[in-house]
């Protein structure tokens, strides 16, 4: 679980990053976990396909 800083920190960076980049966070952490659910909201969000 991320606290609402650490959260808001990484929603940041990922909109920060390219979508392929984006994708590749995504893929790094294998879609789990908190960083990969904000990882899936960004790419739902910017209609990203892997």
């Amino acid at each position: 679980m991320l606290d609402d800083a650490s959260a808001s920190a990484i929603r940041l960076m990922l909109s920060k990053l390219d979508d392929h980049d984006v994708a590749a966070v995504f893929e790094m952490v294998g879609g789990t976990g908190p960083i990969g659910d904000l990882a899936a909201k960004a790419m739902k969000d910017r209609n990203i396909d892997l």
